[in-house]
């Protein structure tokens, strides 16, 4: 039980907020939309998590200012996403881990704030101890989907059990949608979603399916070698998803892990580097919606990258732990813009 504890902390250990807070109970579900609209256009801002707050960068002039900063130091932020009309932030609150009668708690919340991150309040507050609330993406003006991860203890192993909920953007009250779900993209038009999808001792795939349920379609299945999918995101028009993700084929060229400095890897013995590896370096691709061959658009080897679409289409935003990153679609150029945010997220806004 300890490590899984210990997994799912480090696993969020990434972002927070201030406030008040408040719980949330499991209801009758709403009826998806049939249609929303997305903000879209040009140059615009990047809202990116970093160990000191949400930030805002601005993408014409590269100044940077802080949006939402937690009162404690030791919370943290997590997942920001722009409401459809673009006038509120919803992203994840996790505060210092706690022990009560004897239970450890690293727990997180889900919060919304207006679109400069005034009027900050907790939506809906974990129920039970470490329960984890991740990914939240607004499925329309009143709604969020996110991913809750709990601890399951039965008469079999403990295991951590992933699902796709809807959250009541006003009341907290939340509905299953999906089992098995990693990360995910909402469709710009609201009505479907691409998702990774944990397989039971084979690891993930990206598949896609209505939000209504049905129509699931496995878009990058194991025989393709690519995982884990971090950060799907539909493109503005909808017709692409891209996706951070690494390539496991073994055909490529040997790879350092990005997590510690090049530099210093030339110098430091193979033992001894192994405790400061974190994980395989990612790339980003890019399929079609409806399924196709991936693409690899940016050869970036970072660590657990973090993207989303400029409103316009034309550019692909990254935030990994070396840099802010402008990957430019029509020509495949990868530039880097900023510094980067070990572990950190990143959506764009008009």
């Amino acid at each position: 039980m300890l490590i899984v504890l210990l997994t799912l902390a480090l696993a969020s250990a990434c972002g927070g907020g201030s406030g008040s807070s408040s719980g949330g109970t499991s209801s009758a579900g709403t009826a998806a939309p049939t249609s929303i609209s997305r903000p879209f256009g040009g140059a615009g801002s990047l809202i990116i998590t970093k160990p000191t707050g949400i930030v805002e960068y601005s993408v014409s002039d590269g100044k940077e200012r802080p949006l939402i900063t937690p009162d404690n130091a030791s919370t943290f932020l997590l997942d920001p996403a722009l409401s459809p009309d673009a006038k509120r932030l919803t992203y994840i609150v996790q505060p210092p881990p706690t022990v009560e009668n004897n239970k450890y708690d690293a727990g997180s919340d889900v919060w919304v704030s207006d679109r400069d991150g005034g009027n900050a309040r907790v939506v809906y507050a974990h129920a039970q101890p470490n329960q984890l609330v991740r990914f939240p993406q607004w499925e329309d003006a009143g709604h969020i989907l996110a991913v809750v991860q709990e601890i399951v203890t039965s008469s079999g192993p403990t295991k951590v059990v992933y699902t796709l909920e809807r959250i009541d953007a006003t009341t907290g009250d939340r509905t299953k949608v999906l089992e098995d779900v990693l990360a995910f993209t909402i469709s710009p038009d609201g009505k479907r979603i691409t998702y990774a999808k944990l397989a039971p001792q084979t690891g993930e795939t990206l598949a896609a399916a209505d939000i209504a349920g049905g129509n699931e379609k496995t878009l990058i299945g194991f025989e393709q070698d690519l995982s884990p999918f971090n950060s799907p995101r539909y493109s503005p028009d909808g017709t692409k998803i891209a996706i951070a993700s690494a390539d496991q084929t073994g055909a490529r060229a040997a790879f350092e892990y990005v997590t510690i400095d090049r530099a210093t890897a030339a110098q430091v013995k193979s033992v001894d580097r192994a405790a400061a590896l974190d994980g395989l370096p990612e790339d980003i691709w890019t399929i079609d919606a409806v399924g196709s061959t991936p693409i690899r658009v940016a050869d970036l080897k970072e660590d657990l990258p973090a993207l989303t679409w400029s409103g316009d289409g034309k550019h692909i935003y990254v935030v990994g732990a070396a840099g802010l990153y402008d990957v430019v679609i029509a020509s495949g150029a990868a530039n880097r813009i900023g510094e980067g945010a070990f572990h950190g997220q990143v959506t764009w806004a008009p």
